[in-house]
């Protein structure tokens, strides 16, 4: 038997507003990913070799470094789940993970303001990218630079997803998006004739 596809999400309409979609392409994030990964790393092993010369290549880096970062991955998306459920004060019932093409995803079911989205859309950024990276130049350590530069690359479409709302009231609401790698802002209606 044939399993029949749930449907699609309905986007929850609130009285008295119109949503505006603010969706950035998959493609476009990778590419600039990639760009962060490239200058990010040069900037990291020219420093940690300068610093902390001469450096020392390790078999650490092969295979332990591709399961951190798979892991580093599994706990971006938590990390993005568990800031929007604190900010929302909803449940775990309200998340959603899986992949879509070229990326996986955290949605959450429920509107808040934008400075909540923000928050939970960069905290991965913060906490598995810069700040790993800002710390491996301080101690030298080439497994942790690279590990942060793959978790920074890979918050490109966080970073692109909060720059498209950036002009955006800190208190406008906003509702992540359940297919696309976005959200939709509410606006108010204007009621004056």
């Amino acid at each position: 038997m044939r399993k029949q596809k749930s449907a699609p999400e309905e986007i929850p309409q609130l009285e008295g507003y119109s949503t505006e979609k603010r969706t950035v392409s998959i493609l476009t994030a990778n590419i600039r990913a990639l760009v962060v990964l490239a200058a990010m790393g040069i900037v990291g092993f020219v420093l940690i070799y300068r610093f902390y010369a001469p450096l020392r290549f390790s078999l650490l880096l092969g295979g332990p470094l591709i399961l951190a970062f798979l892991l580093g991955i599994v706990v971006h998306e938590l990390i993005h789940g568990f800031t929007w459920m604190w900010a929302t004060h909803s449940g775990f019932k309200h998340l959603r993970f899986g992949l879509m093409t070229g990326a996986v995803y955290c949605h959450i079911d429920v509107p808040m303001r934008k400075r909540a989205y923000v928050a939970g859309a960069l905290m991965p950024l913060i906490l598995l990218g810069l700040l790993p990276y800002v710390v491996s130049l301080f101690i030298g350590s080439l497994w942790l630079m690279l590990f942060g530069t793959m978790l920074s690359a890979a918050a490109m479409g966080d970073v692109m997803i909060v720059w498209a709302i950036r002009h955006e009231s800190p208190d406008a609401l906003v509702y992540d998006h359940p297919s696309e790698a976005g959200c939709l802002v509410y606006h108010k209606i204007n009621s004056e004739s």
